[in-house]
């Protein structure tokens, strides 16, 4: 069990659902690669770019991707939303084919192979996928980047994911050479995002010290965005918690990590303490700020109680914690000549059944 929630230690797994392979059509990357330029030089290349975003945010946030990266691999590989195969009515930006798992509308054109045998590019014609609109060209790209080529391997594109990465470069090196054969292609789309600042799409990551509290019963969850899966604690109203990181969504909302990939929504979050007077502290307790492990040593196979102060008037939280797990220690209070260790905000744990080191 992951115990580094500051106020208590929650588990959580980071989520990691997969991802998939992606065939383009490379008359419709050629042509886009030999023609376009980086940054939007006309006016319908301007609009290109405004009529792509709210997808590509939308698709981007529910998968857990980089909204600049999918925009920059739209405009690359669609040459600014002109090649045939991204004009309406097909709608496919990133030249994808249709595949035997394709049950939707096709469109057939003529489209550029490897031959390995004849050791040059062969004309063929092959199907595409069709789409209504680019909101379904966007939608089917992050399907396959999250969700992968099939399940032999559904992480084939997981070095795409915000999770498990620094930045969007770190996502554009990992499409080099999985998703495009191009040497440059990573170079391509960095060098597009760039000239674009279409980094303004993306969340913003600002590393934090503060605290902040709930002001409804919150449920955290393993990640910010995308395929996100509550870890089974729900934080109780009006208790604080220490975040080290905070993300900013496009649409405005705040994101805390309340530690090690364990993420509670500004929707129910309010930063600032809960009362830094501290009036639950009761008169006869002397408490001392500390910082350490405590490790709950009691009978192995059972648990002791979490407390919601220190003290005879004290309320049970409903919360247990295990014999020899490790949690993090704020404070120690003496009340009546027993010893209690703070797990963060208003949850205490018993001395007599610790083992304490600093």
């Amino acid at each position: 069990m992951k115990k580094t929630l500051t106020m208590l230690s929650l588990a959580a797994t980071l989520g990691g659902t997969a991802i998939g392979t992606i065939t383009s059509a490379a008359t419709t990357i050629q042509a886009a690669d030999a023609s376009i330029s980086s940054k939007a030089q006309t006016t319908q290349q301007q609009q290109f770019i405004q009529k792509i975003a709210a997808h590509a945010q939308n698709c981007a946030t529910q998968y857990g991707l980089y909204t600049s990266v999918m925009m920059a691999q739209a405009i690359l590989e669609s040459g600014w939303g002109q090649s045939t195969l991204s004009l309406a009515p097909n709608y496919n930006l990133f030249g994808i084919k249709a595949g035997t798992d394709w049950t939707g509308d096709t469109v057939s054109m003529q489209t550029q192979e490897w031959d390995a045998n004849a050791g040059k590019y062969v004309t063929i014609m092959a199907d595409f996928r069709k789409y209504p609109s680019f909101f379904e060209s966007f939608t089917d790209n992050a399907k396959k980047l999250r969700l992968g080529p099939g399940a032999w391997n559904p992480s084939y594109y997981s070095g795409t994911w915000i999770e498990n990465t620094k930045s969007y470069q770190d996502a554009t090196a990992w499409l080099q050479g999985r998703y495009a054969t191009d040497v440059s292609y990573a170079s391509k789309l960095n060098r597009v995002i760039t000239d674009n600042n279409l980094t303004q799409y993306d969340p913003k990551a600002t590393a934090v010290n503060k605290v902040v509290t709930t002001t409804a019963a919150t449920t955290v969850y393993n990640q910010f965005n995308g395929p996100k899966t509550a870890n089974g604690q729900v934080l109780p109203a009006g208790t604080s918690w220490k975040a080290n990181k905070q993300i900013t969504m496009v649409d405005g909302t705040i994101w805390y990590d309340l530690g090690n990939n364990q993420w509670a929504s500004s929707a129910t979050v309010k930063e600032g303490a809960t009362n830094p007077s501290n009036p639950s502290n009761p008169g006869n307790s002397n408490e001392t700020v500390i910082s350490g492990v405590a490790r709950v040593n009691y009978v192995p196979g059972y648990s002791i109680a979490i407390w919601d102060k220190p003290g005879n008037d004290r309320q049970f939280t409903g919360k247990k914690l295990l014999h020899g797990t490790d949690w993090k220690v704020f404070k120690r209070a003496v009340v009546d000549g027993q010893v209690w260790y703070n797990l963060g905000g208003n949850q205490w744990l018993q001395g007599k059944y610790v083992t304490y080191k600093a």
